[in-house]
């Protein structure tokens, strides 16, 4: 009897002490049981498996997986992050923390060479309750947060089939807080161009940026 696993459980007969070697076959009942452990095996799989219909691919890639982790320097002007977009996911996020900026800005993206026709809207909140809204239909970045002068920003951004060539679209939050006053904000937008892009690069709008990360996750597609 081949394994019926894991199509199905199997039914085993459990030989008794009064049963001969030959009914039920001695071995048959080895066959048995060694099919059904290769299937138990290979449904597991192996540490580190590359099999996607395996236990162990499927935790190890649930959820979010880390792509990249990219540290911002002391004082520098732009973070270009390389090897981030391939073809193993279709949905990313991007997560940036600014520990500290020489002014209080924007932090903008662009998605590999292209430098123009992106297109976005924001709007925000700060400390003292007024809101803020700003768009371009054509810019030469994709506007993803914002920074204080004294302790940095943050934003978080689920970007949508950079590494296709199609249009790629975006969406995430962001702000800053300091002792001063504070910012909150939603953006969203698109580079129409249809490029594949494999990487971006993270820039203030002025200034310089010290201290913090950027890391790429992709999204499982299951």
């Amino acid at each position: 009897m081949a394994t019926n696993f894991p199509s199905s459980l199997d039914t085993l007969t459990n030989p008794t002490s009064s049963d001969s070697l030959a009914s039920p076959s001695h071995s048959a009942q080895h066959a048995n049981v060694n099919d059904a452990v290769e299937a138990l095996q290979a449904k597991v799989g192996v540490d580190g498996s590359a099999v996607t219909s395996s236990l162990d691919y499927k935790v190890a890639n649930q959820g979010l997986v880390l792509v990249k982790t990219q540290t911002i320097g002391s004082g520098v002007s732009s973070v270009t992050v390389t090897d981030a977009f391939s073809s193993t996911f279709d949905t990313y996020r991007i997560v940036i923390c600014v520990d500290d900026s020489s002014a209080a800005t924007a932090i903008t993206v662009k998605f590999g060479a292209t430098a123009s026709g992106y297109r976005w809207s924001v709007y925000g909140w700060r400390v003292n309750a007024s809101s803020f809204s700003a768009n371009s239909t054509s810019s030469a970045y994709c506007y993803f947060g914002s920074t204080s002068a004294t302790d940095g920003g943050m934003s978080t951004t689920d970007v949508f089939t950079p590494y296709e060539a199609k249009q790629t679209r975006y969406s995430g939050n962001g702000g800053y807080f300091d002792t001063a006053s504070g910012f909150a904000e939603f953006h969203a937008g698109i580079d129409p161009s249809s490029t594949s892009y494999t990487g971006f690069t993270v820039a203030p709008e002025s200034g310089t940026m010290t201290g913090g990360t950027i890391r790429v996750y992709g999204y499982n597609n299951g």
